[in-house]
């Protein structure tokens, strides 16, 4: 069981529907505030992408990321599926964006942040 829940949250990317399915929570909405390239906040909720793991901000590295996820995320509504762990104040999950792309696979396709293990 717990092989199956760290496949779910560390590459959601590859598990189709099934982070969507096995979420606690789902939410919706636009991005309201980038904490930095691995904690977003959507519709009121601080989401913690259980995958990505990106510098800090005030690195080079980490304001880098944060400026990424500004961009690819900006303006849009995202779908978050939350599997009932915190973070400190954050819930963990996986966000897409509109067209279906995974927000932090994209991230690390990029090279902008690595997998979170």
């Amino acid at each position: 069981m717990l092989f199956g829940f760290m496949a779910v949250e560390r590459f959601p990317e590859h598990l189709g529907a099934l982070p969507e399915l096995t979420a606690i929570r789902v939410v919706e909405g636009p991005v309201r505030h980038i904490r930095d390239g691995d904690t977003i906040e959507v519709a009121g909720t601080p989401v913690r992408f259980g995958s990505l793991d990106c510098a800090e901000r005030g690195t080079v590295r980490g304001d880098a990321a944060t400026r990424r996820m500004r961009e690819l995320v900006a303006e849009q509504p995202l779908t978050c599926a939350l599997n009932g762990r915190t973070s400190y104040d954050r819930s963990i999950g996986r966000c897409t964006l509109p067209d279906g792309r995974d927000v932090a696979a994209q991230m690390i396709r990029e090279g902008l942040c690595g997998r979170y293990w």
